[in-house]
């Protein structure tokens, strides 16, 4: 395989991680088909199989995603991107992805679930736009912790510095 070269990328490209997360966390399936070409694939790094793909893959990517979950966050880090001889444009975005894991309404603390991971991430221009062509999850480690949600209530007790809301 000839080696690939730095590559300074296009804000589009950089986009496409943050519209991914935005995406994810609004559980907007139609948003997601949008950032993908149209054979576009997630899958697992390593498996030679996409977990989702197209219209129905986004559509139950969303819905495995919001029976899981309460709420999640996904918070993009580092990304750097390369180019093959080929032209092809390869990519890796590292982040946290914060999952709060389905719990008892009323209870006061809900279990928090932040992956570590890792994007591996080619891309394609498809009607004139920018585009994923594959995203390949990696998760190095997992944090698992208790959080509570937040309320009003917290400013001037837990949060003193901020005044408190009538």
């Amino acid at each position: 395989m000839a080696p690939t070269a730095p590559y300074t990328a296009p804000q589009e490209l950089h986009d496409l991680a943050m519209r991914y997360g935005l995406a994810v966390d609004n559980r907007d399936a139609a948003m997601l088909g949008s950032i993908f070409i149209r054979d576009g694939v997630i899958r697992g790094h390593g498996q030679s199989g996409a977990r989702y793909a197209g219209p129905a893959g986004w559509d139950k990517m969303i819905a495995e995603v919001s029976a899981s979950f309460g709420r999640t966050m996904h918070n993009v880090f580092n990304q750097t991107f390369e180019i093959a001889p080929d032209g092809t444009i390869t990519g890796l975005t590292t982040g946290v992805a914060s999952h709060v894991l389905r719990a008892e309404p009323e209870a006061a603390e809900q279990p928090l679930l932040d992956f570590a991971m890792r994007y591996h991430n080619r891309y394609a221009i498809e009607d004139g736009a920018w585009k994923f062509a594959e995203r390949a999850l990696e998760v190095l480690w997992v944090e698992t912790r208790r959080v509570r949600p937040f309320s009003a209530s917290m400013l001037g007790k837990e949060l003193q510095g901020f005044a408190a809301v009538d």
